[in-house]
């Protein structure tokens, strides 16, 4: 058993050897995928029969993806079936291809935020960036030493409309000027020192601790949050008690409550990143050496030291 567990401690270091992160100059954004997809959009379209687009997405999309989209059709299981009833949609991707393909005339801007990074915290190392179209699974994430970020679901305009993604509105989904928090949120989670995220406090800090750090940044918060913020600046000591009672229960059964649940319409989704927020903002605003809170904010594995530090209490 011994040997075993050994060996398995064995692989995961050689992977985390194997990541390479970067400098704010040296990172790269990878949008091949987008531009390939347009072409199989197109191409699809002029078919009808299901065998011969499922055949044109498998060998020309799927077939020809990038390091980034590989791993997202593992990690979210697409098969070219599902990916060809997704951009079905023709309304809704039709409405958003000028600002998919707007990406990259950006790319600078987006460079100049993570350099905003780099100065505020010179250690700081990023990952490549990987644009691609999934299935709506993700709006950005970080595997494999590898952030891919699904273009069509941070793609919202004014001209954007749906008659089967979103045909009940457009929650979950967030507009295009949030694009570059939404990179910058990510890249933060490749600076934390990872604490255990099956744990409430620890999942609040994390999450709440990257959208800080993109806020003192960007000063934005992407759309899809935004309102999410506004309903706990205004009920800041309720959510707090309420937090507090859940810290006492198992965690996969208040997850929800707090985090990655935008289809309930009970309560506001992702209550849990606004009350890492608020922590890691009181530790940050009471600390007289900022620079020295961020590279605490950003190293802490134990979040029990950073609330108790903070001195955090609900707003009182």
């Amino acid at each position: 058993m011994k040997s075993k567990i050994s060996l398995i401690a064995f692989f995961i270091l050689i992977t985390s050897c194997s990541i390479q992160y970067k400098t704010s100059e040296s990172f790269k954004m990878n949008f091949n995928d987008v531009d390939n997809f347009w072409k199989v959009y197109d191409k699809t379209n002029l078919e009808n029969s299901d065998d011969e687009r499922i055949k044109i997405i498998e060998e020309e999309y799927f077939g020809q993806a990038s390091n980034g989209l590989k791993i997202l059709i593992k990690l979210d299981k697409l098969t070219p079936s599902s990916f060809n009833n997704f951009i079905k949609d023709t309304l809704f991707f039709n409405s958003i291809r000028e600002t998919t393909l707007k990406i990259k005339e950006d790319s600078s801007k987006i460079r100049n935020h993570i350099k905003s990074v780099e100065k505020l915290y010179p250690k700081a190392r990023f990952s490549d960036v990987y644009f691609v179209i999934g299935q709506n699974f993700h709006g950005g994430t970080v595997r494999n030493g590898k952030m891919i970020i699904e273009v069509q679901k941070n793609a919202k305009t004014e001209k954007t409309k749906s008659e089967i993604i979103y045909n009940n509105g457009f929650k979950g989904m967030n507009d295009y000027n949030s694009l570059i928090p939404l990179v910058i949120h990510e890249q933060i989670h490749i600076l934390q020192k990872k604490g255990n995220s099956n744990e409430l406090l620890s999942a609040a800090i994390s999450e709440g601790g990257a959208d800080f750090v993109m806020f003192l940044v960007t000063n934005q918060f992407p759309s899809f949050i935004r309102t999410t913020y506004e309903y706990g600046e205004k009920n800041e000591f309720k959510l707090w008690k309420k937090f507090q009672q859940d810290l006492e229960k198992d965690y996969n059964s208040i997850r929800k409550d707090w985090f990655y649940n935008y289809r309930r319409k009970d309560i506001h989704p992702d209550l849990g990143y606004f009350i890492g927020f608020k922590i890691c903002e009181k530790f940050y605003n009471e600390s007289t050496n900022k620079k020295e809170a961020l590279e605490f904010l950003l190293n802490i594995a134990n979040s029990k030291e950073l609330l108790e530090k903070s001195k955090y209490n609900g707003g009182k």
